[in-house]
């Protein structure tokens, strides 16, 4: 078969710029290494990929400490350059303790006595709730990013013979870049990913709300009971909590606490907004 010159390099060329356009293999992980059918899936690294480990949300930074005592005749000098200290969380300088809290009206009152009176642990929250906006909002996209990008390879395939066939090169009609199963295993795995990440900054959150005093953030275990939900006596009482007649206090269950820490958040988030 006679072929024009000028078109052949036209194709090749093409040929060039498809090829140019799938990042280069990553060699795949152990795990694959006995498995070539899978080992496809990890074929390259994209920049919505996350990491078997995402990163944990950063806490929020601490309080500089406080500047060295000036003498007087500094203090005349330089009377700007001291660092303000943010103020103790009641205001009175000593520490409520939040750890037998268990009741909503008692952590309302403590909140909008400390934390809506100090500007200081407000923008600690406001960094928090900022950076889970950010750590969301990156997973979402890498998800919609990795949909696209399965969307597409049925697409690339079909220019990529298209250019075969016009240079008479043969074509694998049956192969195909991936299946549903594997496009399906490869979004699990990435949703795995994102849940566990997830899991990684709801723990660093409450370990910064607990070092803040925030109540159902700080609660005694003791004051936890083991059931996982209401049983039916107690859920006709009217304040839906266990009692333990020997410690005189109030248990609430594991879905009650989850249900109250819920509660505190919006509220945090509602007090703390711009």
């Amino acid at each position: 078969m006679d072929y024009n010159a000028a078109d052949l390099t036209s194709v090749l060329r093409t040929l060039s710029a498809l090829s140019n356009q799938q990042p280069p293999p990553l060699p795949p992980p152990a795990s694959l290494q006995n498995n070539p059918s899978q080992s496809h899936e990890l074929e390259e690294e994209d920049s919505y990929e996350p990491s078997e480990s995402l990163p944990h949300i950063p806490i929020a930074p601490t309080p500089p400490p406080a500047p060295a005592p000036t003498t007087s005749s500094q203090t005349r000098s330089h009377p700007n350059t001291a660092v303000p200290q943010p103020q103790p969380p009641n205001g009175t300088g000593t520490s409520e303790d939040t750890s037998t809290i268990t009741t909503w009206p008692s952590a309302l009152r403590y909140v909008m006595r400390t934390v809506a009176q100090n500007e200081s642990i407000q923008q600690r929250i406001r960094w928090l709730m900022q950076r889970q906006h950010d750590h969301e909002k990156q997973w979402w996209q890498g998800r919609e990013a990795l949909l696209k990008k399965q969307a597409s390879r049925t697409e690339k395939k079909k220019e990529l013979d298209a250019v075969l066939r016009s240079v008479g090169a043969p074509v694998d009609e049956n192969k195909q870049i991936s299946t549903a199963e594997e496009d399906l295993a490869e979004l699990t795995n990435y949703d795995a990913k994102v849940y566990k990440a997830s899991k990684q900054m709801s723990e660093a959150m409450g370990a910064e709300l607990r070092t803040l005093r925030i109540p159902f953030f700080t609660i005694k275990k003791t004051l936890v009971s083991e059931s996982t939900t209401k049983s039916p006596e107690v859920a006709r009482q009217p304040s839906g909590n266990h009692y333990d007649p020997g410690k005189q206090r109030l248990l609430l269950s594991h879905e009650e606490l989850s249900t109250l820490q819920l509660r505190m958040l919006e509220l945090l988030q509602d007090l703390c907004r711009e």
